[in-house]
């Protein structure tokens, strides 16, 4: 893994010269899966390529999560154990900050509901995301509420598995961010 990195920022040290600057004022990082990966980030893998919409209406881009490995919960405001697993993720979302992304991925639900629910967990540490017609589950196969599933920076499964088994996750996640 360490040689592929090394490679990588090889490749990219030898682009910079190639690259010119933006002057049309739009951030870079907006761009995303639509166009060119900004200065500095690698090309964000398939799995990466979505966008959706945070909890509050902003557009989320999936991309921005490549290059480290991610963690997905998946929640519902109808989910009794949810709850405390929001202050569960929102203290790993700290623990691992800068070495894992960590993302919560809500149902689809109704109202304010979800936004309600999301702020003990933390919604301006990590991002909440709406899951509408459950696209996001689909995509990474999560069999449901109260699911977390863990990615390596190449999108390999490294965990998959409910709240209840927090150890056996907070091990996998301090493995892979010990490699990052």
């Amino acid at each position: 893994m360490r040689s592929r990195v090394a490679a990588a920022v090889l490749l990219l040290a030898l682009g910079l010269p190639l690259t010119g600057c933006s002057s049309d004022g739009s951030d870079p990082a907006a761009r995303g899966a639509a166009g060119a990966p900004p200065a500095g980030r690698l090309a964000a893998p398939s799995h990466l390529r979505f966008t959706a919409k945070t909890l509050d209406g902003a557009t989320f881009d999936g991309a921005a999560l490549a290059g480290k490995p991610v963690l997905f919960w998946f929640y519902g405001s109808a989910c009794a154990e949810c709850p405390a697993q929001a202050f569960e993720t929102a203290a790993r979302a700290d623990r691992y900050v800068g070495r894992v992304h960590v993302v919560a991925v809500a149902e689809p639900g109704t109202g304010n509901g979800l936004q309600g629910f999301a702020a003990p967990a933390g919604a301006g540490r990590l991002p909440h995301l709406s899951d509408t017609g459950h696209a996001l589950r689909d995509r990474f196969h999560a069999e449901g509420v109260n699911t977390y599933l863990l990615l390596d920076e190449d999108g390999e499964v490294l965990y998959k598995g409910a709240g209840a088994e927090g150890d056996k996750l907070d091990g996998e996640l301090a493995a892979v961010a010990s490699g990052v």
